[in-house]
Protein backbone atom coordinates (compact mmCIF):
# COMPACT_ATOMS: atom_id res chain seq x y z
CA UNK A 1 0.00 0.00 0.00
CA UNK A 2 2.49 2.42 0.84
CA UNK A 3 4.21 1.52 -2.48
CA UNK A 4 1.04 1.99 -4.86
CA UNK A 5 0.54 5.51 -2.41
CA UNK A 6 4.80 6.69 -2.98
CA UNK A 7 3.69 5.68 -6.95
CA UNK A 8 0.68 7.90 -7.01
CA UNK A 9 1.88 10.76 -5.36
CA UNK A 10 5.04 10.99 -7.34
CA UNK A 11 3.41 10.86 -10.71
CA UNK A 12 0.80 13.70 -9.61
CA UNK A 13 3.46 16.06 -8.79
CA UNK A 14 5.94 15.45 -11.11
CA UNK A 15 3.18 15.60 -14.33
CA UNK A 16 2.31 19.53 -13.06
CA UNK A 17 6.13 20.28 -13.93
CA UNK A 18 6.53 17.80 -17.48
CA UNK A 19 8.92 15.33 -15.74
CA UNK A 20 8.37 11.77 -15.50
CA UNK A 21 9.54 11.82 -12.34
CA UNK A 22 11.93 9.03 -12.43
CA UNK A 23 13.97 11.20 -9.42
CA UNK A 24 11.57 9.67 -7.35
CA UNK A 25 10.46 6.47 -8.57
CA UNK A 26 13.81 5.28 -8.44
CA UNK A 27 14.82 5.90 -4.86
CA UNK A 28 11.26 4.59 -4.37
CA UNK A 29 12.11 1.34 -6.43
CA UNK A 30 15.35 0.64 -5.12
CA UNK A 31 13.90 0.28 -1.15
CA UNK A 32 11.53 -2.43 -2.56
CA UNK A 33 12.90 -4.11 -5.00
CA UNK A 34 16.30 -6.15 -4.74
CA UNK A 35 18.17 -5.26 -7.80
CA UNK A 36 18.69 -1.72 -8.82
CA UNK A 37 18.53 -3.47 -12.48
CA UNK A 38 14.58 -4.16 -11.01
CA UNK A 39 14.25 -1.10 -10.27
CA UNK A 40 15.27 0.86 -13.03
CA UNK A 41 12.78 -1.07 -14.77
CA UNK A 42 9.94 -0.31 -12.72
CA UNK A 43 11.21 3.30 -12.93
CA UNK A 44 11.04 3.81 -17.15
CA UNK A 45 7.66 2.00 -16.80
CA UNK A 46 6.45 4.53 -14.68
CA UNK A 47 8.11 7.20 -16.50
CA UNK A 48 6.52 5.97 -19.88
CA UNK A 49 2.86 6.47 -18.41
CA UNK A 50 3.34 9.71 -16.36
CA UNK A 51 5.37 11.23 -19.37
CA UNK A 52 2.59 9.43 -21.63
CA UNK A 53 -0.27 11.53 -20.39
CA UNK A 54 1.38 15.10 -20.39
CA UNK A 55 3.02 14.90 -23.73
CA UNK A 56 -0.43 14.08 -25.46
CA UNK A 57 -1.69 17.22 -23.63
CA UNK A 58 0.97 19.28 -24.57
CA UNK A 59 0.53 18.17 -27.88
CA UNK A 60 -2.52 19.18 -28.01
CA UNK A 61 -1.96 22.51 -26.59
CA UNK A 62 0.97 22.82 -29.65
CA UNK A 63 3.47 23.49 -26.73
CA UNK A 64 6.29 20.61 -28.62
CA UNK A 65 8.97 21.77 -31.08
CA UNK A 66 9.71 18.96 -33.09
CA UNK A 67 13.19 19.92 -33.85
CA UNK A 68 14.03 20.29 -30.20
CA UNK A 69 13.23 16.74 -29.90
CA UNK A 70 14.97 15.86 -33.39
CA UNK A 71 18.16 17.16 -31.83
CA UNK A 72 17.84 16.74 -28.54
CA UNK A 73 15.08 14.29 -27.36
CA UNK A 74 16.14 11.41 -29.67
CA UNK A 75 19.93 11.34 -28.63
CA UNK A 76 18.82 11.27 -24.92
CA UNK A 77 16.88 8.42 -25.81
CA UNK A 78 19.04 6.14 -27.31
CA UNK A 79 21.92 6.52 -25.13
CA UNK A 80 19.62 5.94 -22.47
CA UNK A 81 18.70 2.68 -24.63
CA UNK A 82 22.80 1.82 -24.75
CA UNK A 83 22.99 2.44 -21.07
CA UNK A 84 20.86 -0.45 -20.52
CA UNK A 85 23.49 -2.66 -21.61
CA UNK A 86 25.96 -1.33 -19.24
CA UNK A 87 24.21 -1.41 -16.45
CA UNK A 88 23.61 -5.12 -16.29
CA UNK A 89 27.17 -6.11 -16.18
CA UNK A 90 27.69 -2.98 -13.13
CA UNK A 91 27.77 -4.17 -9.79
CA UNK A 92 24.59 -2.20 -7.28
CA UNK A 93 27.49 -0.45 -5.25
CA UNK A 94 28.59 1.42 -8.66
CA UNK A 95 25.05 1.58 -9.45
CA UNK A 96 23.63 3.15 -6.65
CA UNK A 97 27.03 5.95 -6.40
CA UNK A 98 25.72 7.05 -10.16
CA UNK A 99 22.12 7.22 -8.86
CA UNK A 100 23.30 8.91 -5.65
CA UNK A 101 25.75 11.73 -8.29
CA UNK A 102 22.98 12.27 -10.86
CA UNK A 103 20.41 13.04 -8.47
CA UNK A 104 22.50 15.35 -6.47
CA UNK A 105 23.08 17.53 -9.47
CA UNK A 106 19.26 17.10 -10.90
CA UNK A 107 18.44 18.57 -7.41
CA UNK A 108 20.69 21.17 -7.57
CA UNK A 109 19.30 22.24 -10.90
CA UNK A 110 15.69 21.67 -9.77
CA UNK A 111 16.32 23.94 -6.90
CA UNK A 112 17.28 26.94 -9.49
CA UNK A 113 14.35 29.29 -9.45
CA UNK A 114 14.79 29.76 -13.26
CA UNK A 115 16.54 27.47 -15.57
CA UNK A 116 18.69 30.11 -17.26
CA UNK A 117 22.42 29.55 -17.48
CA UNK A 118 25.17 32.60 -17.91
CA UNK A 119 27.86 31.58 -20.68
CA UNK A 120 31.04 33.62 -21.23
CA UNK A 121 30.48 36.53 -24.21
CA UNK A 122 33.01 35.05 -26.06
CA UNK A 123 31.18 31.18 -26.51
CA UNK A 124 27.69 32.69 -26.97
CA UNK A 125 28.94 35.05 -29.59
CA UNK A 126 30.97 31.83 -31.01
CA UNK A 127 27.89 29.56 -31.18
CA UNK A 128 25.72 32.61 -32.41
CA UNK A 129 28.27 33.52 -35.10
CA UNK A 130 28.90 30.10 -36.66
CA UNK A 131 26.10 27.80 -35.74
CA UNK A 132 23.14 30.10 -36.12
CA UNK A 133 19.47 29.32 -36.18
CA UNK A 134 16.68 31.77 -37.57
CA UNK A 135 14.61 30.63 -34.23
CA UNK A 136 17.02 29.92 -31.20
CA UNK A 137 20.49 31.69 -29.97
CA UNK A 138 22.07 28.90 -31.84
CA UNK A 139 21.70 25.24 -33.57
CA UNK A 140 20.43 22.93 -31.59
CA UNK A 141 22.26 20.18 -32.67
CA UNK A 142 25.20 21.83 -30.91
CA UNK A 143 23.75 20.37 -28.31
CA UNK A 144 23.22 16.89 -29.15
CA UNK A 145 26.25 15.16 -27.78
CA UNK A 146 25.59 17.01 -24.36
CA UNK A 147 22.08 15.64 -24.72
CA UNK A 148 23.47 12.39 -25.87
CA UNK A 149 25.92 12.33 -22.10
CA UNK A 150 23.04 13.44 -20.07
CA UNK A 151 20.85 10.32 -21.81
CA UNK A 152 23.43 7.89 -20.75
CA UNK A 153 24.30 9.21 -17.62
CA UNK A 154 20.48 9.38 -16.25
CA UNK A 155 20.17 6.06 -17.64
CA UNK A 156 22.75 4.56 -15.51
CA UNK A 157 20.69 6.21 -12.95
CA UNK A 158 16.99 5.27 -14.31
CA UNK A 159 15.66 8.16 -14.70
CA UNK A 160 14.65 9.79 -18.31
CA UNK A 161 16.30 13.12 -18.03
CA UNK A 162 13.69 16.05 -18.14
CA UNK A 163 15.12 17.73 -14.97
CA UNK A 164 18.50 18.00 -17.59
CA UNK A 165 16.62 18.71 -21.47
CA UNK A 166 14.35 21.42 -19.83
CA UNK A 167 17.19 23.96 -18.55
CA UNK A 168 19.32 22.99 -22.02
CA UNK A 169 16.04 24.57 -24.10
CA UNK A 170 15.27 27.17 -21.83
CA UNK A 171 18.45 27.85 -20.64
CA UNK A 172 20.65 27.37 -23.30
CA UNK A 173 18.42 28.16 -26.38
CA UNK A 174 16.56 31.08 -24.85
CA UNK A 175 13.10 28.77 -25.26
CA UNK A 176 9.98 29.53 -23.71
CA UNK A 177 8.69 27.56 -20.65
CA UNK A 178 5.83 26.03 -22.09
CA UNK A 179 7.55 24.81 -25.47
CA UNK A 180 10.49 23.52 -23.11
CA UNK A 181 8.23 21.65 -20.27
CA UNK A 182 5.69 20.48 -23.83
CA UNK A 183 9.30 19.68 -25.41
CA UNK A 184 10.47 17.52 -22.90
CA UNK A 185 7.41 15.84 -22.18
CA UNK A 186 7.58 14.15 -25.55
CA UNK A 187 11.66 13.45 -25.21
CA UNK A 188 11.08 11.45 -21.68
CA UNK A 189 8.22 9.66 -23.24
CA UNK A 190 10.45 8.28 -25.62
CA UNK A 191 13.36 7.99 -23.02
CA UNK A 192 10.90 5.60 -20.69
CA UNK A 193 9.92 3.63 -23.66
CA UNK A 194 13.58 3.03 -24.87
CA UNK A 195 14.56 2.28 -21.58
CA UNK A 196 12.08 0.02 -20.10
CA UNK A 197 13.23 -1.72 -23.48
CA UNK A 198 16.80 -1.86 -22.79
CA UNK A 199 16.18 -3.29 -19.34
CA UNK A 200 13.84 -6.07 -20.77
CA UNK A 201 16.78 -6.92 -23.52
CA UNK A 202 19.35 -6.46 -21.19
CA UNK A 203 17.91 -8.02 -17.65
CA UNK A 204 20.49 -10.46 -16.18
CA UNK A 205 19.10 -10.66 -13.07
CA UNK A 206 15.45 -12.46 -13.16
CA UNK A 207 12.47 -10.54 -11.77
CA UNK A 208 11.14 -10.74 -8.78
CA UNK A 209 7.86 -8.44 -8.54
CA UNK A 210 4.47 -9.83 -9.42
CA UNK A 211 2.70 -9.12 -12.13
CA UNK A 212 -0.40 -7.62 -10.41
CA UNK A 213 1.50 -5.59 -8.37
CA UNK A 214 3.28 -4.36 -11.45
CA UNK A 215 0.11 -3.41 -12.72
CA UNK A 216 -1.13 -1.85 -9.77
CA UNK A 217 1.80 0.34 -9.94
CA UNK A 218 1.16 1.21 -13.25
CA UNK A 219 -2.26 2.19 -12.81
CA UNK A 220 -1.04 4.48 -9.81
CA UNK A 221 1.17 6.09 -11.69
CA UNK A 222 -1.41 6.63 -14.57
CA UNK A 223 -4.20 8.19 -12.63
CA UNK A 224 -1.57 10.41 -10.72
CA UNK A 225 -0.48 11.74 -14.21
CA UNK A 226 -4.13 12.10 -14.73
CA UNK A 227 -5.21 13.91 -12.06
CA UNK A 228 -1.76 15.74 -11.20
CA UNK A 229 -2.50 18.70 -13.98
CA UNK A 230 -6.10 18.64 -13.42
CA UNK A 231 -6.04 19.68 -10.07
CA UNK A 232 -4.81 23.40 -8.57
CA UNK A 233 -3.37 23.44 -5.70
CA UNK A 234 -2.80 26.78 -3.66
CA UNK A 235 0.49 26.22 -3.56
CA UNK A 236 3.68 28.79 -5.27
CA UNK A 237 4.92 25.78 -8.09
CA UNK A 238 8.10 27.46 -8.21
CA UNK A 239 8.21 27.07 -4.44
CA UNK A 240 7.60 23.42 -3.98
CA UNK A 241 9.87 22.51 -7.01
CA UNK A 242 12.96 23.89 -5.20
CA UNK A 243 11.54 22.04 -2.43
CA UNK A 244 11.71 19.21 -4.30
CA UNK A 245 14.46 19.64 -5.43
CA UNK A 246 16.46 19.83 -2.21
CA UNK A 247 14.78 16.62 -1.18
CA UNK A 248 16.43 14.80 -4.33
CA UNK A 249 19.69 15.93 -3.39
CA UNK A 250 19.41 15.10 0.30
CA UNK A 251 18.53 11.76 -1.08
CA UNK A 252 21.18 11.86 -3.45
CA UNK A 253 23.86 12.71 -1.23
CA UNK A 254 22.64 9.98 0.95
CA UNK A 255 23.51 7.38 -1.85
CA UNK A 256 26.40 8.61 -2.48
CA UNK A 257 27.77 9.10 1.33
CA UNK A 258 26.56 5.58 2.02
CA UNK A 259 28.24 3.73 -0.50
CA UNK A 260 31.35 6.08 -0.37
CA UNK A 261 31.28 5.09 3.58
Amino acid sequence: MVLLLSVFLTAFIFSMFGLGGGLFYMPIFMFFCKSPQEASLLSFLCIFVTAGSSALRYYRAKSVDGRLVIFLGIPLSVMIFVSGFVVSRLAAPYLKLILGSVLCFAGILLAQPRPRWVWSGGIYRFLRQYFPHRDFTFHPAVLSPLAGLAGFSCGLAGIAGGVFEIPMMAGLLRVSAPVAVGTSSVAVLLSGFLGAASRISFLSVPFSMNVWLVGGILLCAFLGAQLGPQVSLNINRDVFKRVCGFVIFVIGLYYAVHILL
